[in-house]
């Protein structure tokens, strides 16, 4: 056996050992998030976030003629995600804290292909920094995984939405200060009471 062939048998063997042993055992040993302070205002605009996010895929969706099958396969599986995140964040913050879908009227409005890429871009950019913002600043080891699992998500769905509009991908995310993205969120969002 030449070095070429030891090296991709050995790498393959790896592979499958840490395949089928690790990666199970350890998303089943990732810690619970218990935010605390300032953690739960991370996550609390998080659920409102994701609302805004399931959103603005929606009203994507809704443009007829403007995505091939498989672009309209790619923008569900997105709203669905961003929908599921917002249960998963509410329970979370428990009863206390959670955001309600009725706290909230969702305002994403788009006219094109071209507007839908980019509202899309610029929303999963501004909710993908401000979860690397909270990464930073969380003092709870397991809000900061899932703020982490979430930056990851809208860090994908961004270079989706990137390679659809034809652009070549940018570099990674920036923090985004809280304040400042609740801010550019509020643009979203309407209150039913008002």
């Amino acid at each position: 056996m030449n070095r070429r062939g030891f090296l991709s048998a050995s790498a393959a063997a790896a592979a499958t050992t840490i395949a089928s042993s690790t990666l199970p055992a350890a998303r089943a040993a990732l810690p619970p998030a218990t935010p605390a302070g300032d953690d739960v205002g991370f996550l609390a605009f998080g659920a409102v976030a994701e609302g805004v996010l399931s959103a603005f895929y929606l009203a994507a969706l809704g443009l007829h003629g403007a995505w091939r099958p498989a672009e309209r396969t790619l923008l569900a599986e997105a709203r669905d995600a961003h929908r599921q995140n917002v249960d998963r964040l509410n329970t979370v913050l428990g009863p206390d804290d959670a955001v309600t879908p009725g706290d909230f009227e969702r305002r994403v409005r788009v006219g094109s292909r071209r507007g839908a890429l980019k509202v899309g871009r610029d929303l999963e950019s501004l909710v993908g920094g401000t979860y690397l913002g909270g990464l930073a600043a969380a003092g709870d080891y397991g809000t900061r995984l899932l703020l982490g699992r979430l930056m990851g998500l809208a860090s994908a769905n961004d270079a989706v939405l990137t390679r659809l509009a034809g652009e070549t991908l940018g570099g990674p995310p920036s923090p985004v200060d809280l304040d400042a993205a609740g801010l550019k969120l509020d643009t979203y969002l309407k209150d039913p009471n008002s």
